[in-house]
């Protein structure tokens, strides 16, 4: 027989780690200075292929997906989702003006025609070279 602890001392464990998790991975991230060179090579990128198409296989995702109930999904978004999304949005704005801006230049260069009478001409006339304002917007800048 394997001796393992309890299922109260490994949660009262994890519980008492709560306090200090947050500066130890601080830490660690912290001391980390080789990041972007790691996961930028085409070893890691591989070994990420390999794995993604290992889940995709066995279907982990749709596995896990299918363990939550909507009740469940729909209480920790609506709760904690809810509590923190303004604080990351706050935290990251300047990220996603610097990332938005080649889209918004994209849209502002487009030249669209007047509109018409015509719904569908104006989707293939107005709406459509957006789309493809920013669907080449996205390539040139994801490659």
């Amino acid at each position: 027989m394997v001796k393992i602890k309890s299922a109260s001392q490994i949660d009262a464990n994890y519980k008492n780690a709560i306090g200090r998790v947050p500066a130890a991975y601080k830490t660690g991230v912290q001391n980390t200075s080789d990041w972007q060179e790691k996961a930028s090579s085409e070893a890691a990128e591989n070994l990420w292929q390999q794995k993604i198409a290992e889940a995709a296989a066995a279907k982990r995702r749709q596995k896990a997906v299918s363990q939550v109930s909507n009740a469940e999904w729909q209480n920790r978004a609506a709760n904690t989702g809810a509590a923190r999304i303004g604080q990351g949005m706050t935290a990251n704005a300047d990220k996603r003006t610097r990332n938005f801006e080649p889209y918004r230049s994209a849209i502002e260069g487009v030249s669209l025609p007047a509109k018409s009478a015509d719904p569908m001409a104006n989707i293939d006339q107005r709406v459509k070279p957006v789309v493809s304002a920013l669907v080449e917007t996205k390539k040139s800048i994801k490659g």
